[in-house]
């Protein structure tokens, strides 16, 4: 569903008359001038591809209409918009059968000699600032710091829209420099943020160009597509590349790989996201841990980068365990070591009675016309983080199995699951966007990005629901051991005084990116591959509708992929934490269809006998697989007391 008016900036011309069905210039029904015209700029991803033709009125241009006769009307208004290229926004009025496209806020500047019509136009945002404060060195310490550059109302915003190049307007010369080329962006209320590739920023000035052919409307630049190739040709071979201050001593070891001259720019101000990230993630996990301390929650280490490596990679985490093992004060502890104000972090106390996600994001009052969010606050934060992409925040919903997830948690699942670009939550129809008198602050979808965590917690017993496959899909559920009481007074004596040893730091969103290993690859080892699919083979047999699906293989490579370096989390460790947390929470079921697989419990020798899963861990070897073991053992005695894994 497209939306009804686009206010960014199309370039067009005169239609001919071969591309409309009647005259190009007409006089309608109401005796007022009328005339058609055909889009000629790059169409923004969310408009309708097969629409080429709009129409326009020419009292909306402030054409003089002096002549009597419609005939000299129409050719004296046709030889007037021959000379010009219209800069239009357009508008989607309802007709019966059809839509009309209507261009509004019109503008025009006169073509010039070398004008083809069918070459159609590239449009490249213009940026600018104030002479004395933004400054085109700062303009470029923000490109290359991943900062908010500010704001171009005539350009699309869309993730599928980058433009590959950008302008710089100076404010006092009006000399204009080329920057790119560059990915993907970012949009808020700081405006774009441009994202390139490695280090590979370039600038062409364009002072020095003979460089006439192009036009320029609403801090957007128009060129010819043969003369923006050519042009993204120049940058690329002659373009200067722009290098930060402390990557200077790098790009110097490796300039004979590059043509291109190296222009330094000098960092802002001393930017503590500079610290290298392995170093960066060291100082925060001992942030977290010492939290954790101060709070009096006292947990293995491994236990804390098993949660941090969850939180960082997964779509979604889920803490469970007996009531009072401190699985709330947890995640606040991780928010307080990620330093989140009050506005960047939500619990939210699920309710028993939550049957749909309307209990939740809220709903549509048609009646009243305005969109009612839910009391949860959950649309608010959501909101937020969209508009300050440059911070983390934290949603928890506490209890979550109070309720059944599948239903109150339904969009979300599927959410979750997609792309960081493409996960958009919906509030309501796109059509209602206009008849909602909310709507500029709660719009018909939200974006979530990567700077939003969510994660769970649950208690597991006879007042809550199990998880059904759909959840344990896409949740690392982790079950947090009690160490013992003996060892807690030794950590409680030795940790004495710590309260003013508290490490402060401010985590941007850019810097938690930065501990998360992107790699796309799948990150097993052949054995661990050959270990999850002969578990797959295995609980095939039990149900065919059970198994190790793609995806959960693909979340267990990225998890072991982004373990911190120097954990105390070794990868055979993480290995069997994710049968623990990603697999064997599937086994829920009754005696007679899981005791060939999990084996016979040995009361007398507190052992399991003839389990197939144990002798698919006896195979991988250099692993002792100890936890998965353990929970075997405990399913298993399940089946034994009560005939069913609980």
């Amino acid at each position: 569903m497209y939306k009804k008016r686009w206010n960014i900036d199309f370039a067009g011309v005169l239609a001919s008359d071969n591309e409309v069905v009647k005259n190009n210039v007409f006089v309608n029904k109401q005796g007022l001038l009328q005339f058609y015209i055909k889009i000629i700029s790059i169409l923004p991803e969310d408009f309708p591809s097969e629409v080429k033709i709009v129409t326009c009125f020419a009292e909306d241009i402030g054409y003089p209409d002096t002549s009597f006769d419609d005939e000299e009307r129409e050719l004296k208004l046709a030889e007037f918009l021959e000379k010009y290229i219209l800069f239009f926004n357009i508008e989607v009025q309802p007709g019966i059968g059809n839509d009309y496209y209507i261009a509004r806020n019109i503008s025009y500047v006169k073509k010039n000699d070398e004008f083809k019509r069918e070459e159609g136009l590239n449009q490249i945002p213009v940026f600018s600032g104030d002479a004395e404060q933004i400054t085109q060195q700062i303009f470029e310490s923000k490109l290359l710091n991943n900062r908010f550059v500010g704001d171009n109302k005539n350009i699309s915003n869309d993730d599928y829209d980058t433009p590959n190049v950008i302008c710089w307007k100076d404010p006092v010369s009006d000399n204009l420099s080329l920057y790119g080329p560059f990915d993907s962006h970012d949009y808020a209320h700081g405006g774009f943020r441009f994202k390139f590739n490695s280090s590979n920023l370039f600038t062409l000035d364009l002072s020095e160009d003979n460089f006439f052919n192009y036009y320029e409307n609403n801090n957007v630049l128009y060129l010819p597509l043969n003369v923006f190739y050519q042009l993204e040709q120049k940058m690329e071979i002659n373009g200067t590349k722009l290098v930060n201050e402390e990557t200077l001593q790098d790009h110097v070891s490796s300039s004979s790989l590059t043509k291109s001259v190296t222009k330094t720019i000098p960092a802002l101000t001393p930017n503590p996201e500079k610290i290298p990230a392995t170093e960066k993630e060291e100082q925060f996990m001992e942030a977290f841990n010492e939290r954790c301390i101060t709070n009096e929650l006292y947990y293995d280490p491994k236990d804390l980068y098993n949660f941090h490596t969850a939180m960082k990679t997964g779509s979604l985490v889920i803490l469970a365990g007996m009531s009072g093992t401190g699985k709330s004060k947890l995640v606040q502890c991780y928010a307080d070591a990620l330093d989140l104000k009050k506005e960047q972090q939500l619990f939210i106390p699920v309710r028993p009675y939550w049957q749909d996600d309307a209990d939740v994001i809220g709903y549509l009052d048609i009646l009243n016309n305005v969109y009612r969010p839910g009391d949860s606050g959950l649309v608010n934060i959501l909101i937020h983080a969209y508009n300050n992409p440059d911070q983390m925040h934290i949603v928890c919903f506490d209890e979550m199995n109070i309720a059944r997830v599948e239903h109150y948690f339904s969009q979300f699942l599927s959410v979750l699951e997609m792309d960081d670009n493409k996960r958009v939550l919906r509030l309501y129809n796109d059509e209602s966007q206009y008849r909602i008198y909310n709507s500029n602050q709660y719009e018909p979808s939200i974006k979530i990005g990567n700077n939003v965590l969510f994660v769970g917690t649950v208690n597991l017993d006879e007042s809550t629901y199990q998880f059904s496959d759909k959840v344990l899909d896409r949740a690392n559920v982790i079950n947090l051991n009690v160490i013992s009481y003996e060892k807690i007074s030794e950590l409680v004596e030795n940790s004495r005084g710590s309260e003013s040893k508290i490490t402060k730091l401010d985590i941007s969103a850019t810097a938690y990116n930065s501990f998360r290993n992107k790699e796309s690859k799948i990150g097993l080892l052949e054995l661990e591959s050959k270990c999850l699919w002969d578990i797959h083979k295995e609980l095939q047999k039990t149900n065919r509708n059970l198994g190790v699906g793609w995806r959960i293989v693909k979340q267990i490579g990225n998890y072991l992929n982004n373990i911190p370096q120097n954990s105390e989390l070794k990868r055979e460790e993480a290995f069997d934490l994710q049968l623990v947390q990603r697999v064997l929470t599937k086994i829920l079921g009754t005696e007679e269809q899981f005791k060939e697989l999990l084996g016979t419990y040995d009361a007398d020798k507190k052992a399991v006998i003839d389990s197939k899963l144990i002798k698919i861990l006896d195979n991988v070897q250099g692993y002792d697989m100890k936890k998965t073991r353990e929970l075997i053992l405990e399913k298993s005695r399940e089946l034994k007391l009560y005939g069913c894994t609980i």
